[in-house]
């Protein structure tokens, strides 16, 4: 059983009052706040010309991040990374922990990384909770 500390519910409750959504999860890092909403709902949770994230990244004062949640880790990983193309995704385990390797582009590495790792860091942290998996980035050079 999860146990949900004051800031979690005071986080799910001003995300459920602005978007009309409730949302599965969030990870909040130093600049930005990432929610996981069901697919299904995703459109709604981010409004019109994105009015929902400008109203929640006034009210918590970060950079709001809506990603659509999947129970299928690959499906998730690419939701995750939505901004970015993945070459190859390879699922590996490895002693009971599954272990993912992405292949990006390396002009995408930084996008992948995010602003002093937090993009990355996200992705573990979520992955690690969700599936008992991480993410490895390696980078490919293109022809041209």
């Amino acid at each position: 059983m999860v146990e949900l500390t004051e800031d979690d519910l005071t986080m799910f409750s001003n995300f459920e009052k602005i978007t009309h959504v409730m949302p599965s999860d969030y990870i909040a890092t130093e600049s930005s706040i990432l929610f996981l909403v069901s697919p299904d709902v995703l459109g709604k949770a981010i409004g019109k010309n994105a009015s929902n994230i400008k109203k929640l990244g006034e009210v918590f004062r970060k950079r709001v991040i809506i990603v659509a949640d999947s129970p299928d880790l690959e499906i998730f990983i690419r939701n995750f990374f939505g901004n970015i193309k993945i070459y190859e995704m390879e699922v590996r385990d490895i002693m009971g922990e599954k272990a993912v390797m992405l292949t990006i582009e390396e002009k995408d590495r930084g996008i992948a990384i995010g602003r002093d790792g937090e993009r990355i860091k996200a992705a573990k942290t979520l992955l690690k909770k969700k599936f008992n998996a991480t993410v490895h980035v390696r980078t490919r050079r293109s022809a041209f």
